[in-house]
């Protein structure tokens, strides 16, 4: 059943769609779970490295 008309029609357009990937980069260190990561120093609670070698950025 496809809706060519009346105000079911952008819904109708939307599923036609392809779908969009949007993927959020991750900012915060809580978001990225970093505790668990090889390179954090537990007890400076902070990674040891300058620039994340896991995320790019």
């Amino acid at each position: 059943m496809y809706f060519t008309k009346g105000r079911l029609r952008p819904y109708e357009r939307m599923m036609q769609e392809k779908p969009k990937y949007e993927n959020d980069h991750v900012k915060t260190m809580h978001d990225r779970d970093c505790q668990h990561c090889l390179h954090y120093n537990k007890q400076l609670k902070k990674c040891s490295k300058e620039k994340c070698v896991i995320f790019k950025d």
